[in-house]
């Protein structure tokens, strides 16, 4: 046995391996300012687990890192762009017959093969005017639903006075849906004189040539009315400035003109006509209009008073066709619509219509749009379309009264059997 250390000794050595064992790693590194180590019962410093702590990833520590694994330097992460919203693709179609304009929009190009297809296939467009400076432009078309025409027309003056109403619904906005949804477009354009200030059907000036002259004061006053209307289309072929899908549009400028009502018509020069129509295309196509397929009609050649529409036929078009209205206020019987012009007119030009049709002066619409399409194939035209109006007044002066689809008796039962308002022709 060996002899008793003193006990200072033994203090000592005590004191030196309590000293040693605080150095070692894991049993003291976690202590409080006094000295003393904390009670995990009793702490009040929380460590929350990783499933808690939304900073805590799945990446690997250093420690976890193999000791002879080389270090990679970190390279600054780039900030990433926001995604491109990218622009559908535009349609591509090709007519059976190419526009006049060579630089037309894919729309306008396809807005002529659907037509080109209609006709190829044995069918046609029922189509739908709309009053829109009206506030309730849209009546003929929610008369049909869920039924709805194949084409809708519209007016570019009217169209001009309708954007500036405040409609709940502005009907350039609807337009552009419409044409969204595969409705083709057609526009007339019942122009002011630039002369008198009065109407379309104000025929107390006439000179068309002073429009073609920059001299006369009625050609800045008729071009600024042209180039607020180029304004319309372009509105069309942009989508309203991308807010929509671009549309095109099939426009008769200067229509009727082989009657004798409107200041553009019966009274001028065939050639000095034709002349304005040339510079109206030129006018749009500086303009950067191009969503344009370039229609015209005739009035049909019903009475004594109209003249032979291929007189002043415009020399690039395509498409033409003649506008026609039954009387029926002295009868209720239906006869046959008269489309003399019609056939001549199909044979000068790449496609053709029944631009306008119905009755005029009916009171109580009887009358039957499923008739026109047979008249057109009796007289050898397979039409693109056929337009029916819109209810524009009791009927009382012989002109105005029922004309839209929804009025018309057979007007609904017809649409019922086209799909989307394409019909079958007879």
């Amino acid at each position: 046995m060996m002899p008793m250390m003193p006990r200072a000794l033994l203090a000592a050595v005590f004191a030196v391996v309590m000293c040693l064992l605080t150095m070692l790693p894991g049993t003291g590194g976690s202590s409080t300012a006094s000295g003393t180590a904390p009670d995990p019962a009793t702490s009040t410093t929380s460590v929350p687990a990783a499933s808690e702590d939304p900073a805590v990833t799945d990446a690997p520590s250093s420690y976890e890192t193999e000791p002879s694994a080389p270090q990679q330097p970190v390279e600054p992460v780039e900030p990433v762009e926001p995604p491109v919203e990218t622009v559908p693709p535009r349609p591509a179609c090709t007519p059976a017959i190419p526009l006049v304009d060579a630089e037309a929009t894919p729309e306008a190009t396809c807005l002529a093969a659907t037509l080109d297809e209609w006709r190829a296939s044995g069918r046609y467009g029922l189509g739908q005017q709309l009053n829109v400076s009206s506030r309730t432009y849209l009546k003929p078309l929610n008369q049909l639903r869920p039924m709805r025409p194949a084409v809708v027309g519209f007016d570019l003056d009217e169209l001009a006075l309708g954007e500036t109403y405040g409609f709940p619904q502005p009907p350039l906005e609807t337009l552009l849906g419409l044409a969204e949804q595969g409705v083709v477009l057609t526009a007339s354009w019942h122009t002011p004189n630039p002369s008198t200030g009065g109407d379309s059907y104000d025929r107390r000036w006439q000179d068309l040539g002073a429009l073609l002259d920059p001299s006369r004061q009625e050609y800045a006053v008729f071009w600024d009315e042209v180039d607020a209307k180029l304004e319309l289309l372009l509105r069309l072929q942009t989508g309203d400035g991308g807010r929509s899908a671009p549309a095109a549009v099939l426009f008769r400028p200067l229509h009727e003109a082989n009657g004798d009502w409107f200041w553009w018509a019966q009274g001028t020069d065939p050639a000095t006509y034709k002349a304005l129509y040339a510079t109206i295309q030129q006018r749009a196509s500086d303009a950067g209009v191009h969503n344009v397929v370039w229609g015209w009609s005739a009035n049909a050649v019903n009475d004594g008073r109209i003249t032979d529409p291929l007189a002043i036929l415009p020399d690039r078009v395509d498409l033409a066709g003649v506008d026609s209205y039954e009387p029926m206020a002295a009868t209720s019987a239906q006869g046959d619509l008269e489309l003399a012009g019609l056939a001549e007119l199909a044979g000068r030009v790449p496609r053709s219509a029944v631009t306008e049709a119905g009755p005029h002066g009916s009171k109580d619409g009887a009358w039957d749009p499923a008739r026109v399409a047979p008249r057109a194939r009796a007289l050898g035209v397979d039409p693109a379309y056929v337009m029916m109006w819109f209810d524009d007044g009791s009927g009382d002066d012989g002109y105005t009264g029922r004309k839209q689809l929804g009025s018309l008796r057979g007007g609904e039962a017809l649409l019922s059997q086209c799909t989307d308002g394409v019909c079958r022709l007879p």
